[in-house]
């Protein structure tokens, strides 16, 4: 007589390209979906590992020994999703396990030229995609010049995030000053023609090769001649434009092949349309896709990403009720930080979340890149107005001081 055998199910699991603060997000929902989560990070005493059923101490940019390490792992188990709510290199590392795990994502080819602002600028403008134009450099009597019709320029590395080394330069003088220092120490710098008009952020989600707007927020940034974020605000203004973005958003996943992936688009208004001053196939930061979005119409667009990578059922946006949500960052003039109350902004109304960046006794400068915001706070309110109001009031509660 045959006994039947018991088929045996292989555990299901989810890597975390990378295992910081910033992951968490990321980390937990994986776990609320019921995976065992494999947590890879250069720092063993990274937060997130404490979620993680197990740890991989690497390098988030050495994809190889990562791909062998996971190799070893899998003894009893199956890879069903792997993501980074990290930057850059950690996006590129994703696609290359991806691949090697037949993961729907983006093509590892792909996420080289998203690494090369300069070569992503160039698909999107073979593809019809409008982005600001790029202004040539040319050298005259042995100088580096560009045509005084062509101000203001937006200076930016061809790699690099956080708005680090973004400029505004207004004049030829400015250009000599700022750009021509760079250009001659071989720094592959970006020139763009500077486009007035409202900035946005459209974040959404690919899948199964077919973009979903998520949500799309107003973004307020320091004045010249850095360009800081300040402030998200949802719903945006520009809600109307939800349809023109959107097929922004395919023409994307389109161009670069992507399959199944979060999408950020940071967008300006101009005056003929949106023009996308940049797209990455990531979440995001400014905690748009794990704070903003949720509170502000109920979609989780990091499970929903998951579960569009690990085919596990992944639900579009809907049409919930929008709730007006401002994320307000806290700068600060040159100092040193000598107090805060961290407790403050958890008495006001509507608050959401808050954390400081900054630690008591660190230097605190100018706002010049995105590094230097000292605190942030998130507020709902019943209006777009109260909610900006409310994220004063939370922003101030703190009680900053710098010495």
């Amino acid at each position: 007589m045959f006994s039947r055998m018991r088929t045996h199910q292989p555990i299901q699991l989810f890597v975390s390209i990378g295992a910081g603060l910033n992951q968490l997000p990321l980390i937990r929902e994986a776990k609320k979906l019921g995976f065992q989560v494999i947590g890879v990070d250069t720092n063993a005493s990274a937060p997130g590992f404490c979620h993680c059923d197990l740890k991989i101490q690497e390098s988030i940019s050495n994809h190889a020994a990562i791909h062998k390490k996971l190799l070893e792992l899998l003894v009893d188990g199956e890879i069903l999703g792997i993501m980074t709510k990290s930057y850059g290199p950690a996006m590129q590392t994703t696609a290359y396990l991806a691949e090697k795990f037949r993961l729907p994502f983006l093509p590892f080819s792909s996420a080289g030229i998203f690494l090369n602002k300069r070569k992503m600028k160039s698909i999107l403008r073979k593809h019809s995609l409008p982005t600001p134009p790029a202004v040539p450099v040319s050298s005259r009597d042995g100088n580096l010049t560009i045509p005084e019709q062509a101000f203001p320029i937006v200076m930016k590395p061809a790699i690099g995030h956080a708005k680090m080394n973004v400029r505004l330069i207004e004049s030829l003088p400015e250009f000599r000053r700022h750009v021509v220092p760079l250009m001659a120490g071989d720094s592959d710098i970006i020139l763009e023609r500077f486009i007035p008009g409202d900035e946005i952020i459209a974040a959404g989600v690919i899948h199964e090769g077919t973009y979903h707007l998520a949500a799309m927020t107003d973004k307020i940034t320091s004045p010249p001649p850095y360009f800081v974020d300040t402030m998200h605000a949802a719903p945006s203004r520009h809600s109307a434009l939800a349809e023109s973005i959107s097929g922004m958003g395919q023409k994307i996943a389109d161009a670069f092949g992507i399959v199944s992936s979060p999408l950020i688009m940071e967008c300006v208004i101009s005056e003929t349309g949106p023009c996308i001053i940049e797209a990455v196939p990531e979440f995001g930061g400014e905690f748009i896709p794990d704070v903003l979005i949720p509170a502000h119409n109920g979609y989780h667009i990091i499970r929903e990403s998951i579960q569009s990578m690990s085919g596990r059922g992944f639900a579009p946006p809907g049409s919930a009720r929008q709730k007006p949500v401002v994320v307000k960052y806290i700068t600060g003039t040159p100092g040193v930080l000598a107090s805060f109350n961290p407790e403050g902004p958890r008495k006001v109304r509507g608050i959401l979340f808050s954390r400081i960046f900054k630690e008591i006794g660190s230097p605190i400068s100018e706002p010049t890149t995105n590094h230097d915001r000292i605190g942030v706070v998130a507020v709902t309110g019943r209006t777009l107005d109260e909610a900006v109001e409310r994220a004063g009031i939370a922003a101030e509660s703190y009680n900053i001081r710098i010495k």
